[in-house]
């Protein structure tokens, strides 16, 4: 995992503020700043006198702020303390903060990048591998759809060739059509399927010589099993 932004440019402004930072400790009993925000038994800790600005430490923690906002008195004490550049000097160390700065930036920015192109590619990687499994399941399960539909297909032709009114009129079935829905799972029963359809028969009519025609509306129940092939659990003429 590849370091927050934030972290990065916390560094980035650490880097930039450690350009002159001058170590001190002035106590107070109270520090009433300029904006009205009052801070008792607190201490300035140090002065950067490139950024103007100061650490100070108090009840709520340690707290960077501007110098312009301590007292005029402990402003111009901190000044007094900070050592004498010249305008060179001075203008050659704001140049070093900024290129430090920059280049701390650049590298956050850099590691932020790294980080959204790893989450990305990870992010690809979890919706393939989903994808993936959803095709393999959908492809498995229109399997079973179609081996169940196959095996109440085979099973109703037999019943309604050989099998269906063995007392009746009806001799030997001469032609016999089936039209049949596609498989439905019967609530909290898994593995079971229902099919429903109609079958269409034309055969030979014992009592009178002659042909007859008939439908009849039927259901199949079927269960399926893990390597194991469906099997027919009932069958019934509506």
């Amino acid at each position: 995992m590849k370091t927050p932004l934030l972290l990065l440019l916390t560094f980035a402004l650490a880097v930039r503020a450690a350009a002159v930072v001058l170590d001190v400790n002035l106590p107070y009993k109270e520090l009433r700043m300029k904006d009205g925000t009052v801070m008792t038994d607190a201490a300035v800790k140090s002065f950067n006198t490139t950024a103007d600005t100061a650490l100070v430490l108090s009840g709520k923690g340690l707290v960077s702020l501007p110098a312009s906002l301590l007292p005029d008195e402990v402003n111009a004490r901190l000044k007094s303390l900070a050592p004498n550049l010249s305008k060179e000097d001075l203008a050659a160390e704001k140049a070093r903060e900024a290129e430090k700065y920059d280049k701390a930036m650049k590298k956050a920015e850099r590691r932020q990048q790294d980080a959204e192109d790893e989450a990305k590619a990870a992010r690809d990687a979890t919706r393939n591998l989903n994808l993936k499994q959803a095709e393999i399941g959908g492809s498995k399960s229109d399997k079973i759809l179609e081996e169940v539909a196959r095996v109440a297909a085979n099973q109703a032709k037999i019943y309604f060739t050989y099998q269906d009114d063995p007392h009746s009129n009806i001799g030997a079935v001469v032609k016999s059509d089936l039209q049949m829905d596609d498989p439905e799972p019967v609530p909290g029963w898994a593995g079971r399927y229902r099919v429903s359809g109609t079958a269409y028969r034309q055969y030979i009519n014992n009592q009178s010589s002659g042909f007859g025609r008939g439908t009849k509306d039927f259901e199949i129940l079927i269960q399926t099993h893990e390597r194991k092939k469906p099997e027919i659990v009932d069958i019934w003429v509506k």
